[in-house]
């Protein structure tokens, strides 16, 4: 009887523990099953992370693409500015006394002040405007110009696009205008080069004088007057003559276009005309002539008036003009030329004076010696022109005129050509547009191993 209920019990105890194995097993499934789903969900939570990470790389992909479109046509549209200094009346100085001004469109002074078409402004070094050291007149308005009514240039009073700067020192007022690059050479092309000019002619001086601002941009001599170029023949005349739609066309149709040099900017040197050749760059004694500034046969402006002249200088307006340079002459004797010749032209004058001979190296320097200034200048065409502070040119020989009784008076210059003679004719190449040749062909026959690039492939260009 025992053994039966001890069997029984067994059994019991035997079924129990299975229960609770069924139990403890169907827990842990059920507890598997849990970690499986929560697993599962976490899955598809980092899937749907990382779903939407991709896609918010791909959208900052996208953006940083639109972005660098966006820049890249900011960049395109953004112009390069330039800051000229406006010369008083002649362009004798960089200050002036005063100045009055007439505005042509709105505009807006530095302290808020608002001026609108028609309406005036004079400012001295007394004017409160200017208490603070400069005064700056910005356009608020599409083509809107500021007239300085008491300057007076070739075209008369000159307008400026751009914006006005007005500095006070003890000097004077200086006057700085500030404007894009493109819009400061629609005033400089037909301001040296005449916009009635062939289209192939005018569109080569565009790029010339595009490339020589970018170089004058960069150098910014004049930095610590506020500016980068003046507006005369020091650098390039601006707004001498007005603008004129055939040189803005130019300009706008050789848009940001540059002449290079192994892919450095040249000095795209010009002149008026030649006397049959081109000079080096070392009629500025330079050591060694630029590669690309070589001389050329010219005789594609051997029609024009400068071509050949000749004026009578004596030894008494010479005498003038050495004072002028050197101090202490009282007397000089003769001059003659020596050295050796680039173009044939004169690289060395030397003047017999009672303080020595006095040696001349510089084109410019020989050409303010002999400045026929105020004496007449007869032309191969047989037209006359007055004199100006420089010879015409530094192409000429000398022949001696002696007075009655026989001694030295002074000197018949025969010379040739109008200009330094370094670089493109002007004239040279009106001819070569009259003869059918393009602006590209202009610029490959004056200018040696060149290429035309474009601005915004030039590094280090000045910034306004």
């Amino acid at each position: 009887m025992k053994w039966k209920i001890l069997i029984i019990l067994a059994a019991l105890a035997g079924i129990l523990i299975v229960w609770c194995a069924g139990r403890a097993g169907e827990e842990n499934d059920t507890a598997e099953s849990e970690i499986l789903r929560e697993y599962a969900l976490k899955e598809n939570e980092w899937a749907s992370a990382q779903v939407l990470i991709s896609s918010v790389q791909d959208s900052l992909v996208q953006a940083e693409k639109v972005s660098e479109t966006e820049q890249t046509e900011a960049d395109e549209k953004q112009e390069k500015m330039i800051r000229v200094l406006i010369m008083d009346q002649g362009y004798k100085s960089y200050y002036h006394e005063e100045m009055q001004i007439e505005f042509q469109g709105k505009f807006e002074g530095s302290s808020g002040e608002i001026y609108e078409t028609g309406e005036t402004l004079e400012l001295t070094p007394a004017s409160g405007l200017l208490a603070g050291g400069n005064f700056v007149l910005s356009p608020l308005e599409e083509n809107a110009r500021i007239k300085i009514s008491s300057l007076s240039r070739g075209q008369g009073a000159p307008s400026y696009r751009g914006s006005l700067t007005i500095y006070k020192d003890e000097n004077g007022l200086r006057i700085v205008n500030t404007l894009p690059l493109e819009e400061y050479l629609w005033a400089v092309v037909p301001s040296e080069m005449p916009a009635s000019y062939p289209e192939e002619a005018l569109k080569a001086q565009a790029v010339c004088a595009r490339t020589y601002a970018c170089v004058q941009m960069t150098d910014s001599y004049l930095e610590s007057l506020g500016a980068q170029v003046d507006d005369s023949v020091s650098y390039q005349v601006y707004q001498n003559s007005g603008e004129a739609e055939e040189a803005i066309r130019a300009v706008e149709e050789t848009s940001g276009e540059v002449l290079l040099n192994q892919g450095a900017l040249i000095n795209a040197y010009y002149f008026s005309t030649s006397h049959g050749k081109t000079s080096t760059d070392q009629v500025w004694a330079a050591s060694a002539p630029s590669s690309y500034l070589q001389s050329v046969e010219c005789t594609f402006d051997s029609g024009e008036p400068w071509y050949q002249w000749k004026v009578e200088i004596s030894l008494a307006k010479i005498l003038e003009n050495l004072q002028g340079m050197f101090d202490g002459i009282s007397s000089v004797a003769g001059i003659e030329t020596g050295g050796e010749n680039t173009g044939e032209g004169v690289l060395k004058l030397i003047a017999h004076t009672d303080q020595g001979d006095k040696e001349l190296h510089n084109e410019y320097d020989i050409r303010t010696v002999l400045a026929p200034e105020g004496l007449t200048i007869t032309r191969q065409d047989g037209s006359q022109v007055m004199g100006s502070s420089l010879l015409p040119s530094a192409y000429f020989t000398l022949e001696e005129k002696k007075d009655s009784q026989g001694n030295l008076a002074g000197y018949l210059i025969h010379g040739g050509g109008y200009g330094h003679g370094v670089g493109m004719s002007q004239n040279g190449a009106k001819g070569m547009a009259e003869a059918g040749k393009n602006y590209r062909e202009i610029l490959s026959y004056f200018y040696k191993d060149v290429e035309i690039g474009n601005i915004k492939d030039v590094v280090n260009i000045g910034d306004s």
